[in-house]
């Protein structure tokens, strides 16, 4: 379960910074305050009941109250990252001033994407925020606050959805789920059914109809569009090859990788790479 909060506090804020495999030993649930943080470094994976998003750095990550979840590393990319809790009464204040409207609609999704500016924007109130934290006094949550709403708002109007959040859980389920945190390390060796299946404890076709009414798609998608989210990432922020990526995800050969990537995204891994450069170097 996470920490409480400070006595007499209803917010807390702060930086971390943890080993890039840092996996969260169990599940937490928010059940007294809301979340919201801002990836500095770093690729996750959270999992809640209902869905999985992938995260990566620039990204704003909302947490609503009451909702079980878990984190786990996607890449060797040092894991740092800015964070802040904050109860209803907090959240109560904030509504009214952006309205309920607006205030659920951000906390009800698990992933921002920003442009760079704005990442510089988002960073720099994270900060301020991080600043009256430590430095509290008897009006830093109501300036905290001021800066929150207008934090909400700065993704209302310049924020986008992260379409990795998307990807949807009907139904939680123990075994699955486990399934999920295995490949979460052992995807690129693309572990068969059989052995998926076995490690869950289920027959092969009670496993394949499971992981289906789980994660709303089979099996084989799930893979792939988990590999070309970790492929987009890496086509922007690393300098590896095509055909390098293509072996760490474990592709059969780049020309396959290529096919998937473009069925997935609609373009090709050297289209993406340009496309999505240009946009940060301007």
């Amino acid at each position: 379960m996470p920490k409480p909060l400070k006595k007499g506090y209803n917010v807390h804020v702060e930086y971390i910074e943890k080993p890039y495999d840092y996996v969260m030993r169990a599940i937490d649930i928010y059940d007294e305050f809301y979340g919201i943080g801002l990836i500095v470094s770093g690729d996750r994976q959270t999992t809640t009941p209902d869905r999985i998003a992938f995260i990566h750095a620039g990204n704003v990550t909302p947490m609503t109250i009451g909702v079980y979840h878990k984190t786990a590393s996607l890449s060797d990319a040092p894991y740092k990252r800015y964070g802040m809790k904050f109860t209803p009464k907090i959240a109560k204040r904030c509504i009214e001033q952006i309205g309920e409207k607006n205030f659920n609609k951000v906390m009800s999704h698990l992933c921002y994407e920003l442009s760079p500016e704005c990442q510089v924007k988002i960073r720099q109130m994270f900060d301020d925020m991080l600043y009256e934290y430590e430095h509290y006094d008897s009006n830093s949550e109501f300036i905290i606050e001021g800066i929150l709403s207008r934090l909400i708002i700065t993704l209302l109007r310049e924020g986008k959805v992260a379409e990795s959040a998307d990807v949807k859980l009907n139904i939680q389920d123990k075994e699955i789920n486990e399934i999920l945190d295995y490949l979460d390390l052992h995807y690129a060796e693309n572990p068969s059914i059989e052995t998926l299946a076995d490690l869950a404890g289920l027959s092969a076709s009670h496993f394949m109809k499971r992981f289906r009414e789980c994660v709303g798609s089979s099996y084989k998608t799930y893979l792939h569009c988990y590999k070309i989210r970790l492929a987009q990432n890496m086509l922007v922020n690393t300098k590896l090859s095509i055909s390098q990526i293509s072996d760490e995800l474990g592709f059969c050969n780049p020309n396959y990788f290529c096919k998937i990537f473009n069925k997935i995204s609609g373009n090709s891994p050297r289209e993406f790479r340009k496309e999505n450069i240009d946009k940060v170097s301007h």
